[in-house]
């Protein structure tokens, strides 16, 4: 890739921190999707529902929004967080 298209993050797991390099051009949603499709490749299960939350700065990340439109740089830290399945309440 060209210089300035990756972004090295770390990605906080439930039991592991693992440095990435990840392109800067995707949506979350697609980073999500590269991330569940390749992390079985190295042993790890990430969450069927989750969200990506960034530790280090206080900036919401929306699935719709590419990576380079936030001010993500090198050494940022992402944290995979399992997002519960909504539970229908049954009426009494």
């Amino acid at each position: 890739m060209e210089k300035g298209t990756t972004i090295s993050i770390s990605l906080h797991t439930v039991d592991r921190i693992i440095d990435l390099k990840v392109p800067s051009q995707v949506t979350v949603a697609r980073l999500k999707t590269i991330l569940q499709e390749s992390f079985p490749i190295i042993h790890i299960r990430l969450p069927e529902n989750f969200e990506l939350a960034l530790l280090n700065k206080p900036i919401h990340l929306r699935n719709e929004a590419i990576l380079a439109d936030y001010s993500l740089g090198n050494g940022d830290q992402l944290q995979v967080i399992e997002r519960q399945k909504n539970r229908e309440e049954n009426p009494l």
